[in-house]
């Protein structure tokens, strides 16, 4: 998991390589305890940023208030190779003695390592009270971990680690997949209880010691893309050096809720328009036909994207039927393949992924099969994008979020995780000054057919969208043309409501209405097509539906600044 340079200076970027925390075998160990002088502060610690930053009640942690192995509920306990394949990490190594959660570590490189499945999330604070005394070759870790677990990609946050000295603390901000690190150090006893804390918002990352901030990064490319969680370890990292035991004793754990976010100064909004293509349900299986409804509409966008009249193309999901595969994928490559390097792109569930049956739409948009050009998602964020998670961009002075409503399907519990995330993702953007717009494939204010009724299920996310007045909802899924009025969440048109765009027209066979929701004001389900828009700086917006076969319908309008 950590393999870092010397850092130079307190906030200085360089490049570091990782290995993996716990992914290894198992192993299994009788080693003997190691026996080590216990951390004893002199005059207890006041300092926290919980307390002194008004961090509120925790909603997750643990006291240590109990005797025995660490609560299987709350923790799972490393049994595998140590860090870096060194030593072994044993669960007869931690301990909880009444008060403190204790690891031991022996000469020889028997040690401990654990991680929290108690707050896991997106945006968030953590605070630890610990202290580690004995051999250099032990470094005692308190940091973040990915849930996703794929590192580097999706980051790491070391925000208390020590490296060969008791006597220095430092900070490593691991982030992206070619894993640069921001770190700082800071002179303190070690040996002593401190507090250790790391506060995680849409605005950056800041690190606390007894609650003074020590370590701030606010550079938007660094953000971690998925929640996270705690993990404590002690790593035995072998020199030269005589061998000897190492200990790291934690008084407790406290997880809280992300802050409301206060950006220090806004930004001048920008002037620029963000004009875009979007459709979903898009390409046949095993269709290459430049004049079929799908290339028909991939020409169209993509001369749009080379003479520059468009800047990028929003996919709203279910890109290749029958399944995403990258081998069926290759059929939907030939004809949209130009477009990839400027497509965002949400996943529909089923055809685009389905957990144990196919999972390639996000590794085809990553360039890992197929072909290796990325898509905007992937080159802009840098970073993988998982099809069943959440991201989010800006363009001009609008911030678009992908909200991914498969996930509902398949996790539900992540899916309601994601609306608080998603939640302080918007209310960033909007003290930002921006505008907002969502797009997500399967639509909640939309017509039924004889495949689909609305999708009631991401109804709390339609309450966050409306709580933080999204202006312009994008979605697919039912394979024809709908566009709503101004809508609230609660089907009422009104002056300041999400306009919902249901564009579901890329190709594939067109479904009839069989419902009439009032609220919908124009649709129609014998046209093949594509929208195009233009959000403007001021958070107005035309839009323009263009028809590429059968009926030839259309539809155009705009709407003022909100």
């Amino acid at each position: 998991m950590r393999k870092h340079l010397v850092a130079l200076g307190v906030a200085a970027i360089f490049l570091a390589g990782c290995s993996a925390p716990s992914t290894q075998p198992a192993v299994t160990s009788t080693a003997p305890v190691a026996t080590s002088a216990t951390p004893t502060p002199a005059t207890p610690t006041t300092g926290s940023a919980a307390t002194d930053l008004n961090w509120g009640t925790p909603t997750a942690g643990d006291e240590f208030n109990y005797t025995g192995a660490p609560d299987a509920a709350k923790w799972s306990v490393y049994n595998s190779a140590g860090h870096a394949g060194n030593g072994i990490r044993s669960p007869q190594q931690v301990t909880v003695d009444g008060s403190q959660m204790v690891m031991t570590g022996t000469p020889d490189g028997t040690t401990a390592g654990m991680s929290a499945k108690f707050g896991r999330q997106k945006y968030g604070r953590w605070e630890v009270r610990a202290a580690g005394s004995g051999d250099d070759e032990y470094h005692m870790v308190a940091l973040l971990w990915p849930d996703s677990g794929k590192w580097p990609c999706d980051g790491e946050v070391n925000y208390a680690e020590t490296m060969g000295d008791w006597n220095v603390i430092k900070f490593f901000y691991h982030h992206g997949c070619s894993d640069t690190v921001t770190s700082a150090s800071k002179a303190l006893d070690v040996g002593q209880f401190h507090n250790y804390a790391v506060d995680w918002s849409p605005n950056g990352m800041v690190g606390y010691v007894d609650g003074v901030k020590w370590f701030e990064d606010k550079n938007s490319a660094h953000q971690p893309p998925g929640p996270m969680h705690q993990t404590l370890q002690l790593d035995w990292v072998p020199d030269s050096t005589a061998n000897g035991p190492g200990e790291m004793r934690v008084d407790w754990v406290r997880v809280y809720a992300a802050g409301d976010p206060t950006p220090a100064a806004l930004p001048p909004p920008s002037d620029e328009s963000f004009e875009f293509a979007a459709t979903g349900d898009i390409n046949p299986a095993g269709n290459t036909s430049a004049t079929s409804h799908s290339g028909k509409n991939a020409a169209s966008i993509i001369a749009g994207l080379n003479d520059g009249s468009l800047d990028n193309f929003l996919a709203l999901g279910d890109f290749q039927y029958d399944n995403g595969t990258c081998t069926a994928l290759e059929a939907y490559d030939q004809l949209w393949g130009p477009a990839k390097a400027k497509t965002y792109w949400t996943a529909g569930p089923n055809h685009d992924v389905e957990p144990g049956e196919n999972d390639d739409v996000d590794r085809y948009m990553d360039g890992q099969c197929v072909s290796t050009v990325k898509s905007a998602t992937s080159s802009d964020i840098v970073r993988f994008q998982d099809a069943l998670d959440w991201y989010s961009f800006d363009k001009g002075n609008w911030h678009i979020l992908v909200a991914p409503t498969a996930t509902w399907r398949y996790n539900a519990a992540r899916a309601q995780a994601m609306t608080s995330e998603m939640d302080a993702d918007l209310k960033a953007a909007k003290a930002a000054g921006r505008h907002l717009a969502v797009m997500y494939h399967d639509p909640y204010f939309t017509s039924s057919t004889s495949s689909h009724a609305r999708f009631s299920k991401a109804k709390p996310w339609i309450d966050v969208f409306w709580a933080n007045r999204v202006r312009v909802l994008l979605s697919g899924s039912q394979h024809n043309y709908e566009r709503t009025c101004p809508i609230n969440n609660e089907d009422q048109c009104v002056a300041d409501g999400m306009q919902q765009f249901q564009v579901s027209a890329g190709g594939i066979g067109l479904r009839a209405f069989t419902s009439s929701p009032t609220y919908v004001q124009r649709k129609f389900s014998d046209t093949w097509g594509h929208l195009r828009m233009s959000l403007k700086a001021d958070g107005s917006y035309t839009w323009e539906f263009r028809p590429v076969s059968g009926g030839m319908q259309t539809d155009s309008g705009s709407r003022s600044p909100g």
